[in-house]
């Protein structure tokens, strides 16, 4: 029965917490699991049944097949894609060719049911043998399952890892369980027999987080039978008249009376002097042109390789008298126009995977899709070098070293970028950039050497052709100095990424209601009450509910929620099921949400899973592989996620308004404060420019050649680097050859120095030569999850093959001088001759990435006793990015004025600029303004003799791989190293 159902599971979830409460003893939890475990067993007996029945006669030779097979399986996804990356899992060989989670011989049963390995490990293999050996024919008794499972300990985990495999095999076929998929008459209709439950709940029960909601399965089962009162259908499909209004009387007086709906009365009134947003998401200006396209273009092009003078003013950074190259102009339009039935089909084929399965809300919130829906446009990518002759006939594989150049294109060429498009000549307009989509796109090319940044603005002004004359595009320059071959890709970001915000403008307020409910209700049942009586009082006829990725600050989440959302009239906390909700006039002014040419609401209830993603859809993904990666899920199902709800929200009851002033759109499929759950791009890819991942090889003649240098080495016709050549766009990395173990010790985990909990290979400044410190193993590091929800999408990301080599040895190098790296003897040298006494870290988050390393690097170095004329160190990170997260830049912009004077005679004061982001993982910390800020800080403290440390451009490279939880936020590994390297560089300097 209804009621069996749910007491047996309430029942079960209490005996079991009560086992384990008073498991004081060692004993009482051993008889704990060992009972959990025979349970299981009872549970599955069939299946290990058949699983031994179908497996060949002897034992041994089953557990030969499976190893057999998985190489087998192993060698075809190889065969696939052999770029695809396989991390270290739990059952991954040391080099001795152990496991170090496998069994010792000892035969007596192991106590915990930890990682078996069964392919490698041969105590594990006798046990699986004894397993199967001694179960008997015919269905056994609980007690006799019991002892099986107590003689062969965790190797049962075998056979149950083969069970629920199969088992996921099946269901995976039949899908989540179904219930009125195409609507139902009245979700409040309380169904006969089912202990009051409504129609609307039976269908949240299905969708819950829960492995056994299977089509098939006894719960699924029980509940589909109710659709023929829910959503009753005649043969044609057509629903037919509703059930009555009131339940048939119950044969059995037992029935527990329905549970009566909330009653509440919330004291609002709407208030008709707000002024509702109208420019909000207005593209562009009355004259055509973009909104924040002007302060777009200044902050990027003063990050392209621009020094810093003396009196803070940039230098050539005068846009009117800016000279755009045009040489390259008609072969790259021929580029494009050939590869224009191609991008189509890609976008085509894009769109068609969401509409399949009813998302096409998804499609237009991120990537490719979005800008698509939003600019019309269909990118592409081209790289061309100096070497193209004029008539553009070029060698697109095999490129000469010197100015290559990335050009992203529309194919389309409807939009006309940079003014006026009847010009012919090269001059532009003092106000072109202004006609230019404020678009943010990364770009990196991975080779010998590796340069990443921003494309900026280019414009067709020259073209032969009239019709491509003003087609938007954008471009990135570098100059490789090492032959080799090098990767391309191109990912789009944000879009209008320097809007600022105002906390103030979203009026937000106390929401006062009461409780007036005859009987004891839920919490579910009293927010729905309140959300659809404000909907009732403002007289809002559309709401829908918000689910927020990560939400640790939701008034000001869901402020930013409604201003983004196209049409939003009004916020609240709490939402109807959710965090909180987004009130519409009409449900036709959800426009992100809403088909115009269909006239319909495309609906936010999501019953699919995201399939994995193939190779074959995208052969230049790169994706990490979980223990089972044929079932690894590219992201969740929102019904999937179950998060801490109202009123354990830990905010008061609030509303407000929508901002009137412009937002910025993180477009991306990085981690996203407000679209990663609610808008998942369905493949971490799909915000990848079509045409990345092309590969061009840089070739240089004989007497331009670069004689082969060690890591070891300085270049002698450098000069040292000095604090003023932290300027942006001033470096690339460059890859050395992976040092030998008798130069440098073997790489071992430093589980001393804070490498427990985020990878961190040892390093001895005492043993071993300086340079050994930039050793890596790039793909260990960035898998442990340590923020509320990261676990229901860590594994959705992009990954590229940056990672794919695993080891890294490679240093951060400027231009035009260089940075010493100190041995442990040479920042003695330096603290004594300094007289140091201290070196601070300041700052949040960051500060304590940093201080890991430093610590390392700081491994058994003596401070000088503090007295009155030693040096106290300050090394500052401003606390980024929690103030790109928290404040207005104005708000910045006045702690900055704060800031005092540094006397440079008894301290030195380093601040460390914003990373370079791949994600909004809270709302506002998009890469633009980590730059607008960095630029801020620069501006207002370097005059006061503060440090900056370009931390910048060294993280642009690793964005996407070495980022801790894969966050595109806390970018660590390698940058961190350089930006150590340059801080102990510079304050060790003669």
């Amino acid at each position: 029965s209804w009621h069996d159902i749910t007491m047996d599971a309430a029942s079960n979830s209490a005996r079991s917490h009560s086992i384990m409460s008073r498991s004081s003893s060692f004993r009482r939890l051993l008889f704990a699991f060992y009972t959990i475990l025979a349970i299981f067993t009872f549970a599955y007996w069939e299946e290990i049944q058949t699983f031994y029945n179908n497996s060949p006669s002897s034992p041994s030779s089953l557990v030969g097949a499976s190893k057999q097979v998985t190489k087998s399986d192993s060698t075809d996804e190889t065969a696939d894609d052999n770029n695809a990356e396989q991390l270290p899992s739990s059952s991954s060989s040391t080099s001795n060719g152990t496991n170090d989670n496998t069994v010792g011989e000892d035969t007596s049963p192991p106590l915990f049911c930890s990682a078996c390995n069964y392919l490698d490990d041969t105590s594990c293999n006798d046990r699986v043998d004894h397993l199967l050996r001694h179960f008997p024919e015919s269905n056994p008794t609980k007690e006799v399952a019991q002892q099986n499972l107590m003689k062969v300990g965790h190797c049962i985990e075998v056979v149950l890892d083969h069970i629920m495999e199969k088992q996921e095999e099946a269901t995976t076929t039949d899908g989540q369980c179904t219930f009125c998929e195409q609507g139902m008459i009245d979700p409040n209709f309380i169904v006969p027999r089912t202990s009051g439950h409504t129609c609307g709940q039976l269908r949240s029960m299905v969708l819950s987080v829960d492995e056994n909601n299977r089509n098939g399965t006894h719960l699924c089962t029980s509940i589909q039978k109710e659709e023929g009162v829910c959503c009753p259908k005649n043969k044609d499909g057509i629903f037919i008249a509703p059930p009555p209004t009131t339940p048939p009387p119950s044969p059995q007086p037992t029935t527990p009376s329905p549970t009566p709906p909330a009653v509440v009365t919330v004291n609002y009134k709407k208030d008709l002097n707000v002024t509702m947003p109208t420019q909000t998401h207005n593209m562009r200006h009355e004259n055509g042109t973009f909104i924040g396209a002007s302060e777009w273009y200044h902050y990027w092009t003063t990050a392209k390789n621009v020094k810093r003078s003396n009196n803070n003013n940039y230098n050539n950074t005068d846009s009117s008298q800016s000279y755009m190259d045009h040489s390259h102009d008609d072969y790259v339009l021929s580029r494009v126009k050939a590869d224009f039935e191609r991008a189509i089909e890609h976008t085509r084929k894009m769109k068609s995977r969401y509409e399949e399965v009813n998302a096409i809300p998804d499609y237009r919130a991120r990537g490719l899709g979005w800008i698509e829906q939003r600019l019309g446009m269909v990118l592409t990518v081209a790289v061309v070098g100096d070497d193209a002759a004029p008539d553009g006939e070029v060698s697109m594989g095999v490129l000469s070293a010197g100015n290559i150049s990335i050009f992203i294109v529309d194919a389309v060429g409807d939009m006309k970028c940079g003014g006026n498009d009847n010009n012919s000549d090269e001059t532009l307009s003092d106000n072109w950039m202004e006609y230019h989509p404020p678009l943010t796109m990364w770009v990196r090319a991975n080779g010998p050497e590796i340069f990443a940044g921003t494309a900026l603005p280019h414009v067709f002004a020259s073209s032969s052709s009239p019709g491509d004359r003003h087609r938007c595009a954008w471009r990135y320059e570098f100059e490789p100095r090492m032959p080799g071959v090098y990767s391309i890709y191109v990912k789009a970001l944000t879009f209008n990424g320097f809007a600022d915000w105002n906390k103030d403008l979203c009026k937000v307020k106390k929401l006062q209601w009461e409780n007036n409910s005859t009987k004891d209700v839920g919490d579910r049942q009293i927010q729905a009450a309140i959300v659809h009586q404000l909907a009732e009082k403002g007289n809002f006829s559309h709401h829908r509910g918000l689910m927020a990725f990560k939400n640790y600050d939701q008034l000001n989440s869901c402020c930013e929620a409604c201003t983004r959302s196209q049409g939003c009239r009004m916020w609240s906390i709490p939402g109807e099921i959710d965090e909180c909700e987004l009130y519409f006039d009409r449900i036709e002014d959800d426009i992100d949400f809403w088909d115009s040419d269909m006239g319909k609401h495309l609906g936010r209830d999501r019953t699919y899973s995201y399939a994995q993603q193939k190779v074959s859809d995208f052969s230049v993904a790169r994706r990490r592989l979980g223990r089972r990666n044929d079932r690894r899920k590219l992201a969740m199902n929102r019904n999937e996620i179950n998060l801490p709800t109202w009123p354990k929200l830990g905010v008061p009851d609030s509303f407000g308004y929508p901002r009137e002033e412009p937002v910025l759109d993180f477009i991306g499929c990085g981690w996203s404060n407000l679209k990663s759950f609610e808008s998942p791009c369905h493949y971490p890819s799909d915000d990848l420019i079509f045409g990345s991942g092309k590969r061009i090889e840089i070739t240089v003649d004989s007497k331009d050649q670069i004689a082969d240098v060690s890591i070891a080495s300085k270049v002698e016709e450098k000069k040292a680097c000095s604090v003023e050549d932290e300027s942006f766009g001033n470096g690339r990395w460059v890859k050395y050859p992976f040092p030998d173990d008798s130069v440098c010790m073997p790489v071992e985990r430093d589980l001393d120095n804070g490498g427990f909990s985020t990878y961190m290979p040892k390093y001895n400044g005492t043993s071993m030569p300086p340079f050994c410190w930039h050793r890596d193993n790039i793909d260990r590091c960035c898998n442990v999850c340590g923020e509320m929800g990261c676990r229901f999408i860590v594994t959705h990301r992009w990954v590229s093959d940056l990672r794919q080599s695993g080891k890294w040895f490679g240093r951060w190098e400027n231009y035009d001088c260089f940075y010493d790296d100190l041995s442990s003897a040479e920042i003695q040298h330096c603290i004594d001759r300094k007289n140091i006494s201290n070196i601070e870290v300041k700052g949040a988050s960051v500060k304590q990435m940093l201080s890991r390393y430093i610590e390392q690097k700081l491994n058994g170095i003596q401070m000088v006793k503090p007295t009155a004329f030693s040096r106290n160190i300050v090394l500052d990170t401003l606390k980024m990015p929690h103030v790109v997260w928290h404040d207005a830049v104005k708000v910045f912009g006045n702690k900055l004025d704060a800031y005092g004077e540094i006397n440079n005679e008894t301290s030195e004061y380093y601040f460390v600029t914003g990373f370079y982001f791949s994600s909004e993982r809270e709302p506002h910390v998009v890469v633009d303004r980590s730059l607008q800020f960095s630029n801020l800080a620069w501006k207002k403290l370097t005059p006061k003799g503060y440090k900056m440390i370009n931390a910048f451009d060294v993280t642009a490279a690793f964005t996407y791989d070495s980022d801790a939880q894969n966050d595109g936020l806390h970018i660590t590994g390698p940058p961190i190293r350089a930006i150590l390297t340059k801080f102990f560089h510079h304050l060790c300097q003669e």
